[in-house]
């Protein structure tokens, strides 16, 4: 059984614990914390603390709270720059057609590449 310092430790570092959004910035660092917002400029997940330098540094990025977590993306965010849809801007090009050897969204290849 952990106790002292080493105990605290954990419990501020990380835990088992899985949410179903966790902050992007604090996993990124190997802290495990509950996103309770969703910048949709950014497409990353932030708990108060990482929100907080976030909108220090984007203070016109439209940001989401948990009450409106049904328009947060579903989309994981791919490592490296993000290329967004043409035809859905709030998509990102993740999917590829070999028919049309095209990068699609999910929403293009279920419409126009079946």
């Amino acid at each position: 059984m952990a106790t002292g310092s080493s105990f605290s430790a954990t419990i501020e570092h990380g835990s088992d614990v899985v949410y179903d959004y966790s902050c992007s910035l604090c996993s990124e660092d190997g802290r495990n914390s509950e996103a309770l917002y969703y910048c949709q400029d950014c497409l990353h997940c932030y708990c108060d603390g990482c929100l907080q330098l976030h909108n220090k540094l984007h203070r016109r990025h439209s940001v989401l709270d948990r009450s409106d977590v049904d328009k947060w993306s579903t989309a994981t965010v791919p490592a490296g720059p993000l290329v967004r849809c043409e035809k859905h801007p709030g998509e990102i090009l993740k999917l590829e057609c070999l028919d049309h050897r095209q990068l699609c969204c999910h929403v293009c290849v279920s419409v126009d590449h079946k």
